[in-house]
């Protein structure tokens, strides 16, 4: 199960260019990032909508409608299945505590979240499908 979310979060990072988030002290603001959402931010459309609403860094509000791969639909179905409820994180298998960037710079060791954010702009303003 763990797999399947670490793709999934990646997915959503990629795709809609989320940041990856990860855990915050008591006196910081609740905003969220694509590794701690919970389950009220995520609403599901058959047959293949994803709705997002949450504040997102500086308290900015994201709401969007997403279209996703079938596979995607299906995985958040099930990360949202019973006994999760509001309050609970969609991503429950992810350990923020070793963030999701650590993970993925075991793989591209170079990378942080702004040169990911960086990159993602950049092949999106010259129309360079996905990588």
């Amino acid at each position: 199960m763990a797999d399947r979310q670490r793709a999934t979060a990646m997915y959503f990072i990629d795709r809609l260019a989320l940041r990856a988030g990860n855990e915050k002290g008591d006196d910081e603001a609740d905003t969220y990032g694509c590794c701690s959402l919970q389950y009220e931010h995520v609403t599901l459309e058959p047959p293949n909508i994803v709705k997002f609403d949450f504040l997102g860094k500086d308290s900015m509000r994201f709401q969007q409608e997403v279209p996703v791969e079938p596979q995607v639909f299906k995985n958040i179905k099930l990360f949202k299945k019973e006994p999760k409820t509001v309050g609970d994180d969609l991503f429950d298998r992810l350990n923020v505590g070793y963030t999701f960037m650590d993970r993925v710079k075991l793989m591209v060791d170079w990378i942080t979240q702004q040169a990911l954010g960086i990159a993602h702009a950049w092949f999106i303003g010259k129309g360079v499908p996905y990588i």
